[in-house]
């Protein structure tokens, strides 16, 4: 009789234990979820960024030439460095949040179990 008390004891231990472990996660993936929204905002943002820049590019260059031609397409390819670094930043990102999220998935079939 008492090894079934502590095994039950043992075993509702265990349940809210778990209970826990699994609602954490779903907090987890809340903050996971506001984070892919971040991610894809500023995704969005940049091609917006980019478009403007080149228009306002296209226009300058309109209106000029010669060295400022010259001077005006050094600023467009240190842009587009710029455009670069963000990709490579966002590229950063995206890896990490996708670490995140396949180490979430295996806590939460573990939790399933």
């Amino acid at each position: 009789m008492r090894h079934l008390i502590i095994l039950l004891v043992a075993v509702s231990l265990y349940s809210r234990f778990s209970l826990a472990a699994c609602a954490d996660m779903v907090d987890e993936l809340r903050a996971m979820k506001t984070a892919q929204a971040s991610v894809q905002n500023a995704l969005i943002s940049n091609h917006e960024l980019f478009a403007t820049t080149l228009e306002s590019y296209s226009e300058s260059l309109s209106q000029v030439s010669g060295r400022t031609q010259k001077v005006m397409a050094m600023t467009m390819d240190k842009s587009a460095q710029s455009f670069r670094d963000r990709g490579v930043k966002a590229q950063k990102t995206s890896m990490k949040l996708n670490a995140a999220t396949e180490s979430l998935i295996e806590r939460i079939a573990q939790c399933l179990k």
